[in-house]
């Protein structure tokens, strides 16, 4: 007896995810990760999560980084082989 899985609705739409919040996908795509989102409770907080991750890192590029910053992580770099 072969058994037969269903495939994971929260991999799928973790896979949609990026493109989503890109507006990179087909309405179809965009049905279905939307509709994903609207049942289930976890995806959406992750949803939340990337959409204030995006809103974080688009307010940390225009900050200026003080020099003292600036000179710590140029000494954490490492040559590329």
């Amino acid at each position: 007896m072969a058994l037969s899985f269903e495939p994971d609705p929260c991999a799928k739409c973790e896979e949609l995810l990026q493109p989503y919040l890109d507006r990179d996908l087909s309405d179809a795509e965009r049905v279905q990760a939307e509709k994903h989102l609207d049942d289930c409770s976890y995806c959406r907080k992750r949803y939340k999560f990337e959409v204030e991750l995006r809103r974080f890192v688009r307010k940390a590029v225009v900050e200026e980084m003080p020099p003292d910053l600036k000179q710590k992580l140029a000494a954490l770099r490492t040559p590329l082989l």
